[in-house]
């Protein structure tokens, strides 16, 4: 081989292998977003009468940047809802929801033959999946006619308020919704004697015909939304807990006929969300 034969190889030589690190260079750093490949081969598959949309490329945001050069970013308003709508909290209630509730239920021991109930329900939700609710009730308890209270009870009633919390298990946008409740229940069971009760009080006779006595309850569950729209729903629950009476009547009688007893009730209701 000549001299002018090596120059010449070494000359080509030289070009190769500066061709080869310009195109085997790694990219250069950019800054935005993660558009993908596929992104980018369906926006360049389209033709002229398609309109296209501007894709953000790049793997690393630097510190304090905002996204707002090159007229593709948010405001920093449109930052904070963005960030905001994703936590899924906050301070204040996402919807008020008002509803009707009604249903039955039995009670533990021999005094009771069960009850039946209905009330309005008015609630809040805290997140989109939490719901807290006061329940306020009228109740009509069944005095079994074989027992004492029955025998010599009649006309009995209660009113209850409830105080409770669910939390959904599936997404608010379901057509049926699944959760566990639990709650407690402040109430006060009245009634007439069915033939007034003479009694000395404070040092003197009274006659008393009729009386009540407070109870406090607490209890779980679990509910099913049958149908949720954006404003209405419909649902079904079953909860089951505990039910302890005062020690005393408001006429100063010791409860000794209404012992702390368990209990089960079927509720249905129906809810309108603001």
């Amino acid at each position: 081989m000549t001299r002018i034969d090596r120059l010449l190889s070494l000359v080509s030589l030289a070009l190769l292998e500066s061709g080869c690190a310009i195109v085997s260079g790694s990219p250069p750093e950019r800054y935005g977003g993660g558009a993908t490949l596929t992104e980018a081969a369906k926006e360049a598959a389209k033709d002229s009468t398609e309109k296209q949309r501007r894709l953000e490329v790049g793997d690393q945001v630097p510190p304090g940047w905002t996204g707002t050069e090159g007229g593709a970013g948010m405001t920093s308003a449109e930052s904070e809802a963005l960030s905001g709508s994703g936590s899924g909290g906050g301070g204040e209630p996402t919807h008020w929801v008002l509803g009707a509730v009604g249903g039955a239920g039995s009670l533990g021991g021999q005094e009771f033959e069960g009850f039946g109930f209905g009330g309005l329900d008015i609630g809040a939700f805290a997140t989109d999946r939490l719901r807290l609710d006061l329940g306020l009730l009228v109740l009509s308890p069944n005095l079994s006619a074989t027992s004492l209270a029955g025998q010599g009870l009649k006309d009995e009633i209660e009113l209850a308020a409830d105080l409770s919390a669910r939390y959904y298990l599936t997404p608010p946008h379901t057509f049926l919704g699944l959760y566990p409740l639990a709650g407690a229940r402040f109430g006060t069971l009245f009634w007439t004697y069915r033939t007034p009760v003479n009694v000395i009080a404070d040092g003197g006779p009274k006659t008393i015909q009729d009386d009540y006595l407070n109870y406090f309850a607490m209890y779980g569950g679990l509910g099913v939304s049958l149908a949720q729209a954006r404003h209405f729903s419909t649902g079904v629950n079953f909860t089951t807990g505990f039910r302890a009476y005062g020690a005393t009547t408001f006429e100063g009688f010791h409860n000794t006929l209404f012992p702390t007893t368990g209990y089960a009730q079927l509720a249905a209701e129906v809810t309108y969300k603001f």
